[in-house]
């Protein structure tokens, strides 16, 4: 007697493999969220894009696509004409190496605000979120997910994403990630995926994003876990060498930038920089980076909480359901985590990371019997929501107006020395300006290059070591403030009122205040022009909001 597949699956369900609930003509046409509720796929990417504000860094970012630009049409761009090599806008490195790893996500962002302005930008940023949401949809179809738990599941990594997805080129990141992750649970789950799409999105991904390394790791993991499990299941090491070998060709197509190899030591430095996790919270453990945000913010916790939330469903729905063939989805998403902990700006690629084999362990539970095994067969074969579609669009229409997609102002949530600057630009101040980090993005795009900075968002790509430490000594008054602000050439120096280097500033004599408002104070040298300008220090008036650029 011939015994079938399913057969054996109702009578043990604890063996049920998802794969068996689809006839040969449906494998390719798995429910998907898309297909049972379009309008809810939109609501799910709605909710990850609602962040209409802009990045601290857009201004440069914007402002290096359009010097790469300038000159050169698109096509030669982007074979890297016209891509800088040295650094313009500093005075504390200038002429320096400047390697970008970004430049081509800079390229895109200044096309599309050269050509559709902030709306464009807002364009952009929406395709990639689409992007991103659509390769994790396709990669929960993969896990075997039934609509109803991709839909819940991608409201879930919607809401943790949201803090990060931003107007920044790391969201090229969180795209290519998940796209990644699809092609190797189609891979793991269904053994039928194009693995040769890995390596040409390997030299795409290095040209846009610095996140690239994250692409290797993930891979070079399941390449590893999926050889070990083959080992110790007496199938051999063909898979594990194929993987390995993709591995590395992923790894040499990354090398294909206008860079090459220093495209990794760049980033290799960011990530073990000590002096970036001290000034910059997103680059501090989760922890410490938690205790920051309750001060600053109790609403902000919340995505840290999903976050873990979701990690902690992962560990425990594992536990439960044990299988060797999920261990190399779950080992990427055991790294991704792991490196969430390390800084927290990667909490957004360990909520990617978890979905997809928890969607799969998550299936398995009600699965276990018999009962709940024809129930969740019957959801996940259903081909149409029973929501309203209409009901579901109208709601999208109106949150796409309330969120701000299509006006054409963006608003900014960082206070800007916009009143100092209208004061410089006024009074023809210019120079060598020691300035708050926060605000390097905005002085470039307002007041270079005719005035160059101390420094700037770009931070480990052009600045070294010493001179990072050097701002964070100034900036803090920490015992060598005192060298730093007589060691470099300053002509200017503009900080918030409330930086402890405002004390020291306000007792030297070699400095004199000339302008002030809440968010800025702007102080020259004693001895120059600037100094002598009558009825100074001006009591400026600062913007209760600000808009880009």
């Amino acid at each position: 007697m011939v015994t079938t597949t399913q057969s054996v699956t109702q009578n043990d369900p604890s063996r049920i493999d998802l794969r068996d609930w689809y006839t040969p003509g449906q494998i390719g046409r798995r429910p998907s969220l898309l297909r049972y509720s379009p309008a809810l796929f939109i609501i799910v990417i709605l909710i990850a894009d609602a962040g209409q504000v802009s990045d601290p860094d857009l201004w440069s970012h914007i402002r290096f696509g359009q010097a790469a630009l300038a000159g050169h049409n698109l096509t030669a761009t982007l074979l890297g004409s016209g891509i800088a090599r040295r650094d313009i806008y500093s005075y504390s490195v200038f002429g320096d190496q400047w390697r970008d790893p970004e430049w081509l996500s800079e390229v895109i962002m200044a096309a599309f605000y050269g050509h559709v302005g902030i709306i464009g930008l807002k364009i952009w940023k929406f395709a990639c979120v689409a992007a991103t949401l659509g390769f994790l949809m396709i990669g929960l179809v993969e896990s075997g997910a039934s609509p109803p738990t991709q839909f819940n599941l991608l409201t879930i990594v919607a809401l943790g994403l949201w803090p990060q997805i931003q107007f920044r080129p790391q969201i090229f990141t969180f795209a290519l990630l998940a796209a990644m992750l699809a092609i190797l649970a189609r891979d793991n789950y269904r053994g039928a995926a194009r693995l040769w799409l890995i390596p040409p999105m390997m030299t795409l991904w290095s040209n846009l994003h610095g996140g690239f390394i994250v692409g290797i790791v993930a891979l070079a993991a399941y390449a590893a876990v999926a050889g070990f499990t083959d080992l110790i299941a007496g199938r051999g090491l063909g898979r594990g060498m194929r993987l390995g070998l993709l591995t590395a060709i992923a790894t040499l197509a990354t090398f294909v930038t206008p860079y090459g190899l220093e495209s990794w030591g760049a980033v290799l430095h960011s990530v073990g920089n000590q002096a970036t996790r001290t000034a910059i919270t997103e680059w501090q453990p989760l922890w410490p980076a938690m205790a920051r945000q309750w001060h600053q913010s109790a609403v902000g916790e919340f995505s840290y909480l999903l976050a873990l939330g979701l990690m902690a469903s992962l560990i425990v729905s594992f536990a439960r359901t044990p299988r060797v063939g999920d261990l190399p989805m779950v080992a990427i998403a055991a790294l991704m985590s792991a490196g969430s902990f390390a800084a927290a700006r990667n909490i957004p690629l360990a909520v990617i990371a978890c979905a997809i084999p928890l969607a799969r362990l998550t299936a398995q539970l009600p699965a276990r019997t018999a009962a709940g095994y024809q129930a969740v067969k019957r959801t996940a074969l259903r081909d149409r929501s029973g929501v309203n579609q209409w009901i579901v669009i109208a709601l999208a229409i109106f949150v796409v107006i309330s969120m701000g997609l299509f006006s054409p102002r963006l608003e900014t949530d960082l206070a800007l020395p916009s009143g100092a600057v209208a004061f410089m630009q006024q009074h023809d101040l210019h120079g060598n300006l020691l300035n708050d980090y926060g605000w390097g993005s905005y002085l470039i795009w307002h007041i270079a290059p005719r005035s160059r900075l101390f420094i700037d968002g770009r931070c480990e790509t052009v600045y070294p070591d010493n001179v990072i430490n050097d701002y964070i000594q100034f900036y803090f008054n920490f015992a060598q403030a005192g060298r730093v602000l007589h060691g470099y050439p300053h002509d200017l120096i503009l900080i918030p009122p409330e930086a402890p280097a405002y004390h020291l500033l306000e007792n030297s004599p070699e400095w004199k205040l000339v302008y002030r408002d809440r968010t800025a104070v702007l102080f020259v040298r004693a001895n120059s022009a600037a100094a002598k300008l009558p009825g100074v220090p001006i009591e400026g008036v600062s913007p209760t909001t600000s808009y880009f650029p």
